[in-house]
């Protein structure tokens, strides 16, 4: 099943007075299951790409489709609704909330989704995916307390809680030591191959691929996506 398909996208940003095509005229698609890696420099346009794609900004042209339902057909709130329930979002940077404790930040989305009825069961999840980035005496530390790297292992366990059918991922590794790295590639591995929840992550690190048992891997520049390999190849 085709749970991501993108038609045509151009999204262009005024710089200096000249139309920047940040994204130009991306068009393809994503199986349910896949482990998908855009590979580019920084200013190629896989942020804007993935912005897109989880609807966080409109294109200026093309569709963007999530489980065969168009983006751009909804309501704000519908959207935001789809988001939530459907797409697991890891930033570039942590994006946590300051006030909220580690734990707090985790349950946080599901809050959105009024799924807070189930509040022991959440805990309990939200506790053992805290246990998985290594952070599980954190749990009652706010972000201050708390070195880049482990806001943003937390920013990856908030990300699992809603138990999303996709993860879109903006350089999910790009601040972490060698070894965290590894342990946080093998849980993107579990969900990945026994749970089937589908990835699709932006990065400049081509290492990243090498851990997963059958990625299909995009190269991305000024604004235009080629693919270089095909899962299974």
């Amino acid at each position: 099943m085709t749970l991501i398909e993108c038609r045509d996208l151009l999204k262009v940003y005024p710089v200096d007075g000249q139309d920047f095509r940040a994204v130009d005229g991306v068009s393809f698609g994503v199986e349910e299951g896949d482990f998908v890696a855009i590979l580019g420099h920084s200013g190629s346009g896989k942020t804007t790409l993935l912005s897109l794609i989880g609807g966080l900004a409109r294109p200026d042209r093309g569709e963007v489709l999530v489980a065969g339902r168009n983006c751009w057909a909804q309501s704000d709130a519908e959207l935001a609704v789809m988001r939530n329930a459907t797409i697991g979002f890891i930033f570039q940077f942590g994006s946590l909330i300051p006030t909220l404790t580690a734990l707090e930040n985790i349950l946080l989305p599901l809050s959105f989704a009024g799924s807070l009825a189930a509040e022991r069961e959440s805990t309990a999840l939200a506790l053992e995916l805290l246990d998985q980035v290594g952070l599980s005496e954190k749990g009652n530390a706010f972000p201050a307390q708390l070195s880049g790297g482990q806001q943003r292992r937390v920013a990856i366990a908030r990300a699992f809680i809603n138990r999303p059918r996709i993860i879109l991922a903006d350089e999910p590794t790009g601040d972490l030591d060698e070894e965290t790295e590894r342990e946080i590639l093998k849980l993107f591995r579990y969900y990945n191959e026994t749970v089937g929840t589908t990835f699709l992550v932006v990065t400049h690190n081509s290492q990243l691929t090498e851990s997963q048992k059958r990625p299909r891997t995009f190269a991305m520049k000024n604004g235009r996506l080629s693919e270089t390999t095909v899962r299974g190849q």
